[in-house]
């Protein structure tokens, strides 16, 4: 019997279960996600709606050695939740957002974006550590890693899986263990489907946000200037409210240095002061920060991105952003390639976060303060395409050729192709446990597809 005869009969014993196909009408909307590959297109998209569904799907491709991926938001910057000619299991259907105020917890479907989950908490005047676009899966987001404007205060987000269920090899559902939460976070999906997590939650009513613009006429003067100004904040102490991610984009006026400003803290007054600092740090042309709120703000910062692109993404971790690293990033800002899509921003982990120490309940490694290097080589043009590209392969090279105490031993490996990926160097002395459990969760390799393989 074929794979497309077996799913036509589990299909009908499980009539519930939403699918598409490349000859449903519906197929090419629910195959869109952030980087679009037109080569790539999956035999059969696979839409549960409960936990028990996910469970029967997994039992039923498992047992049959049937290759599938796992979509939950689908904002992989390489495409991975889809494989040319295989399942996809899409669990955006399973986006229940359950808020528990008397624990200040939320138990989360696995394929709830973030802009889901910040709708509903706002409704509650709370909030939690996510990432900077609503249209990002939030276990997607959290498991590998998870940086966020709110992290110098509440983490990143894989310190906030509290709890986990979880849809096994053999296609069972279990709350996850000790050890299988301490592989969830930092391996994710390589030891199982994750249906539904618990975060812990935050109040608040109003944040402080926005954008300052710095005058970009010379952008490696502008970028200087702040790098240096903010190496001395760091060194005086920055409160854990606030939050900056600096990066490049390209406007109609041309490219643009920016920070990204969160205040997150009832003292808006304070909050401002503080914005006066940032604004300081270099030439103002002007910002957008006010005082808003958390989902507000989150559908402001959509607007710096575009709805779908092709490309990849290029990264690094380092430690700080040393003089050679600031002639580095001058040099390559120059020479930016003036696509509207293309992006160049860096998330921090302070050593104030509560995610800048060891954390023995975690395989995620890259513990130590630093900045997280997201080079988005992508366009809409595919006449740029090799432009855009060679620009970031290059931009991340020269990088590389930096001090190498400064580098950071592992790379973010959400920002890291497969062929790129060391696991014995993402996971250092976790790797040797990572392999340990999978062998004994998934023997048969069932999600050898997954974002990390063992």
């Amino acid at each position: 019997m074929s794979v497309n005869q077996k799913l036509g009969e589990f299909l009908s014993q499980h009539p519930s279960i939403q699918n598409a196909t490349p000859s449903s009408a519906e197929y090419a909307d629910l195959r869109e996600a952030y980087v679009v590959d037109p080569t790539v297109n999956p035999n059969t998209i696979l839409r549960p709606q409960t936990v028990e569904e996910i469970a029967a799907i997994i039992s039923f491709l498992g047992s049959n050695g049937i290759d599938f991926t796992i979509r939950g938001g689908g904002h992989d910057m390489f495409g991975r939740a889809m494989k040319d000619n295989t399942v996809v299991v899409d669990v955006r259907l399973i986006n229940h957002v359950e808020v528990h105020p008397e624990s200040l917890t939320a138990t989360i479907g696995g394929g709830t974006l973030i802009g889901r989950l910040m709708r509903t908490l706002q409704a509650h005047s709370l909030t939690a550590a996510v990432g900077t676009i609503s249209s990002v899966g939030y276990v997607g987001w959290a498991m590998y890693g998870g940086y966020g404007p709110y992290s110098p205060q509440f983490g990143l987000g894989t310190d906030q899986i509290l709890r986990a269920k979880v849809v096994n090899a053999q296609g069972q559902i279990v709350e996850a263990d000790a050890d299988l939460l301490k592989a969830i976070r930092g391996a994710g999906g390589a030891f199982g489907v994750i249906a539904e997590i618990t975060i812990p939650v935050h109040r608040v009513e109003k944040i402080l946000a926005g954008v300052v613009f710095y005058k970009s006429e010379d952008l490696h003067s502008a970028f200087q200037q702040f790098n240096q100004g903010y190496r001395s904040l760091s060194t005086m102490g920055i409160p854990t409210d606030l939050s900056l991610q600096q990066g490049v984009v390209i406007t109609p006026n041309g490219p643009a240095f920016i920070a990204l400003f969160v205040w997150n803290s009832a003292d808006i007054e304070t909050g401002k002061q503080w914005l006066d600092t940032v604004s300081g740090l270099a030439p103002e042309a002007f910002n957008t920060v006010q005082e808003t709120t958390p989902i507000a703000w989150l559908e402001a910062a959509d607007k710096l991105v575009s709805k779908a692109t092709q490309g990849r993404v290029w990264t690094i971790n380092l430690k700080t952003i040393t003089d050679e690293v600031i002639e580095v990033i001058g040099e390559f800002l120059a020479k930016m390639p003036d696509d509207p899509q293309m992006l160049f921003d860096m998330h921090e982990l302070r050593g104030c976060s509560p995610s800048a120490q060891s954390k023995p309940d975690s395989v995620f490694s890259a513990r130590e303060s630093h900045f997280m290097f997201e080079i988005l080589s992508i366009t809409g043009d595919a006449d740029r395409m090799d432009e855009v590209l060679e620009w970031g392969k290059q931009f991340q090279a020269a990088l590389l050729k930096t001090n190498p105490e400064n580098i950071l031993p592992a790379s973010y490996i959400s920002f890291l192709p497969r062929d790129e990926l060391d696991m014995s160097r993402a996971f250092v002395d976790n790797y040797q446990f990572l392999l340990d459990l999978k062998r004994s969760c998934d023997p048969g390799n069932v999600f050898r597809l997954a974002i990390p393989q063992f």
